[in-house]
């Protein structure tokens, strides 16, 4: 007597053979996909996407020319919302890498920002003016104390001019590091209209550190 047995198609096959679309999250933080809990539409296409066995977003096959603009919800998931134009959107394969908020539990191990952007320091008992729309990027300082190496992926602070940035080290990578475990780091921002200004310091590998940055104490 034969047995039936699931086929499952490779990965390309899987998305490419009768699909218009297919949308991959990942966390930007641990690479994992990410298929729960989660909004997916893909503004003016009449159908909803299906989730396959992989986890990806699938569109079956409808008229591409309708298709305007990529949207993810994280809903109570603790990733920013994500809004891209059709025609950033690669086809048939997409993939989001969904940027954590501050609230996102981070595991030991991750280093991490969770930063705040702000014109000036304020005098006691002011509010501090946010600013928001920049966009933030890092670098890390290699172990021949020369070259510095770019963060891959750069993040925009939100309307309270906060943001979490995170630094993902391959494990070929090896920071220069003193002699408390500190990385060598430069935090870039450029505002969404000027110039771009930066900053050097020391940040603990391995852990997620709390700052605010005055915009006129960048160099």
């Amino acid at each position: 007597m034969s047995r039936h047995f699931d086929v499952y198609l490779p990965l390309e096959r899987a998305y490419s053979r009768d699909a218009m679309l297919a949308v991959e999250l990942l966390d930007a933080v641990t690479l994992e996909r990410v298929s729960q809990g989660v909004e997916v539409t893909a503004k003016g296409l009449t159908g909803k996407p299906i989730v396959n066995y992989g986890g990806l977003f699938v569109w079956l096959k409808e008229d591409a020319t309708k298709f305007e603009t990529l949207l993810v919800e994280p809903g109570r998931q603790p990733f920013e919302r994500v809004e891209i134009p059709a025609a950033q959107v690669k086809r048939p394969l997409h993939t989001v890498e969904l940027k954590p908020l501050a609230s996102y539990p981070f595991s030991p191990g991750i280093t991490a920002i969770r930063g705040s952007l702000i014109e000036t320091v304020p005098a006691q008992g002011v509010a501090p003016v946010a600013i928001r729309g920049a966009t933030i990027r890092l670098e890390w300082l290699h172990e021949d104390g020369v070259t510095w190496k770019p963060s891959p992926s750069t993040v925009v602070t939100d309307k309270a001019g906060d943001f979490t940035s995170i630094l993902r080290l391959a494990p070929v990578d090896v920071p220069t590091l003193d002699a408390h475990g500190k990385m060598t780091i430069r935090l870039f921002a450029k505002r969404a209209a000027g110039g771009e200004k930066h900053k050097q310091f020391q940040l603990l590998q391995g852990r997620v550190t709390d700052a605010t940055y005055a915009w006129d104490q960048l160099q």
